[in-house]
């Protein structure tokens, strides 16, 4: 510990402490031995998942933040990560060139870094003290990680708990002090920022008192706030709020009437804080909690009454609406079937929903992929119509459907005369008009550049201002977002703004397609109530037979189309092969024929078959039972290579196996 005091010498007393006691749980609590480090840790990407579901709509947030901090120390040679509260990286931006350098530190997606695993280092150090910590190249307790520095700060839940942390590591630099500050600074600015937000998420629906002893503070970063209930019990405050007001222990306020900590019955308090409006009251501290001055300025943040039941409120004492009580599971498996009820009953998609439905809730922006025509507009309706939203506006606005001239005017309004051709009354656009419920953008991997930065904007203030006008409308919605093109890609070659993708993409939704679900059945029926797939009396055999192998470039919008075609024609009579002419049978079944035409030799290998008499004998049924049952032999019975070499994806082939009955016999 002696070369640990030469490594510290330059620190402050509370810097000095923090990391000498880390040295003494790396020792004699963990275990570790400062030259023999322990193999990488690196957690399962179920785990990773989970911990992004853990953090709901703050994941978007905190990701948000990464950006914005990688963005202004890009160039530097430092990557930027998040992790969870346990110190596991979920999040990690660094320069392409420089990310083998970082991997082989130990420093990517999936890491452990807490310190019981990786001793004293910036992300589990600062987890454990729960504060901002900076670790500077020799103070890391493993002798490997000696060419790192790593600063940590910590985001806190309500109740002061690490919820997650960002950290800024470099490998190899030496910086000085002034550097290493800003980063600190930096980054306990982004935690703070993250902290604040989860704390007015969570306490939305009471009233919040927002205070600083310099009224000009209010409203800012430096603010404490303090929630309250319908009787003027405290019943949350954040981190500013306790150092402010001189508190170790939430637990020495919670509980208490709000007169406990101001020289003012709360009775009063509500009048005279509404009264001053927007302005920071002034308000009398307890001389318990008060130090060089007594005065504090506060203002009051009303509950937000969209979140719950309407009340009405009295102005003598403070009261808020009940927060609305957690769904039961009954009720959030209603909602599951909901959403299962309107886009099919397929395995892939009822996972899809369960996780949809949840993060939806909880207002995380989802980004639905997949090819064009698998329903990507119809998931995100049955997902508004299952929330506690399905009451108020579903608005979708197609991006590729308007000119760029327009898309502006048409996404976020105008005033009356903002431009030429613009209508008497002006237009609120699109967002406003889905206030209060679901705004849908699809296509949006069409959106020309242009707008997509004026919808960064947008979305990130949460306030929308009408072209033409210099007067903001707050926003209250939640975000869906949809394409078939890969925005990963589009956002390398510059045609897709990177911060705008991950301010819609909380989580990824890819919608399978037709060809790999396994509801055809299901579907087929919702498409054409009055017909069943397996029955003779509405299908011929081999309609059914090029139904079900058929390729669907164009999924569910093609077999929509193809279906109520067929049905038309058909006149009420069972759909047969002429009436699906329009998918061009003919081609089809000319490729199934020369498939057909295969049979197996004595050892098992596949053949031309030289005459045509077995396949004419065989019904196409048959025909399909023995081509499927040949391609498995050949291929030994693995599907992938047996679906893959019969053109179908490995569910259509699984449900085929099925209806056959084949299986393999040992």
């Amino acid at each position: 510990m002696a070369k640990l005091d030469l490594k510290l010498a330059r620190l402050d007393g509370q810097e000095h402490s923090a990391i000498a006691a880390s040295w003494n749980r790396c020792l004699h609590v963990h275990g570790l031995e400062q030259h023999t480090r322990r193999h990488e840790t690196v957690i399962r990407r179920e785990r990773v998942r989970d911990s992004i579901e853990h953090l709901g709509p703050l994941f978007s947030a905190c990701r948000s933040q990464v950006q914005h901090i990688f963005q202004n120390i890009v160039g530097s040679g430092h990557a930027v990560i998040l992790t969870d509260k346990s110190g596991t990286i979920i999040e990690f931006a660094v320069q392409s060139a420089l990310e083998p350098l970082f991997r082989q530190a130990g420093l990517r997606r999936g890491a452990d870094w807490s310190e019981a695993r990786e001793g004293t280092n910036g992300i589990g150090t600062a987890i454990a003290e729960k504060r901002s910590l900076t670790i500077y190249r020799e103070q890391h307790f493993y002798s490997d990680h000696a060419p790192l520095t790593c600063t940590g700060a910590p985001v806190f839940d309500i109740d002061g708990e690490v919820l997650a942390l960002f950290d800024v590591s470099s490998i190899g630099r030496k910086d000085n002090p002034d550097i290493l500050a800003h980063t600190r600074a930096l980054l306990e600015m982004s935690a703070r920022l993250v902290s604040k937000r989860n704390f007015q998420d969570h306490f939305a629906d009471h009233w919040v008192m927002r205070f600083h002893p310099e009224a000009e503070r209010v409203g800012l970063l430096e603010e404490g706030l303090i929630a309250l209930d319908q009787n003027g019990h405290i019943v949350g405050l954040d981190q500013q709020a306790m150092s402010h007001l001189f508190v170790r222990d939430r637990g020495d306020l919670l509980g208490k009437k709000i007169d406990h900590l101001i020289d003012m019955d709360r009775d009063k308090l509500s009048d005279h804080l509404c009264d001053a409006g927007r302005v920071p009251a002034s308000l009398a501290i307890n001389a318990e909690h008060a130090r060089d001055s007594h005065n504090m300025h506060a203002r009051m943040i009303e509950p937000d009454l969209s979140r719950s039941d309407r009340v009405a409120r009295s102005r003598v004492a403070i009261q808020r609406p009940l927060r609305p009580a957690k769904p039961a599971k009954a009720e959030d498996d209603h909602k599951f079937d909901a959403v299962l009820g309107r886009i099919g009953h397929d395995p892939a998609l009822r996972a899809l929903a369960r996780k949809a439905v949840k993060l939806f809730e909880h207002d995380v922006p989802l980004l639905l992929t997949g090819e064009t025509g698998v329903g990507k507009d119809s998931f995100a309706r049955a997902l508004h119509s299952a929330s506690s939203r399905s009451e108020a506006p579903f608005i979708a606005v197609n991006c590729g459907a308007l000119p760029e001239n327009l898309l502006e005017g048409e996404l976020f309004g105008y005033k009356a005369g903002a431009f030429t051709g613009a209508q008497a009354n002006g237009f609120k656009g699109q967002i406003l008009a889905a206030n209060g419920g679901t705004l849908l953008l699809d296509e949006i991997g069409d959106m020309p550049l242009s707008a997509q930065t004026r919808l960064l904007q947008v979305l990130e203030q949460r306030r929308v201002t009408p072209l033409g006008s210099s007067e903001g409308i707050d926003l209250d919605i939640r975000l869906l977002a949809a394409t078939h093109q890969p925005l990963e890609a589009l956002c390398k070659e510059g045609k897709f703004r990177e911060d705008l993708y991950y301010r819609i993409c909380g989580f990824t939704l890819p919608l399978p397609s037709l060809r790999e679900r396994t509801d055809l059945d299901h579907l087929v029926s919702s498409l054409l109530p009055a017909y069943q797939l397996e029955n003779s009396e509405h299908f011929s055999s081999r309609a059914r037979d090029v139904i079900a192998s058929y390729h669907w470039p164009g999924n569910i919008r093609q077999l929509k189309h193809a279906l109520k075609t067929a049905s038309i024609l058909a006149d009420g009579g069972p759909i047969s092969l002429e009436h699906l002419a329009m998918l061009n049978v003919a081609s089809h079944a000319a490729t199934c024929s020369s498939c057909e035409a295969q049979q197996l030799e004595p050892d098992g290998s596949l053949t031309q078959q030289e005459n045509g008499t077995l396949a004419a004998s065989l019904d196409i049924s048959e025909r399909e039972k023995k081509l499927i049952q040949s391609a498995l032999m050949h291929n030994r019975w693995n599907v992938s290579r047996s679906a893959e070499q019969l053109g179908v994806s490995r569910n259509t082939l699984y449900r085929k196996m099925n209806a056959y009955g084949l299986r393999r016999s040992n």
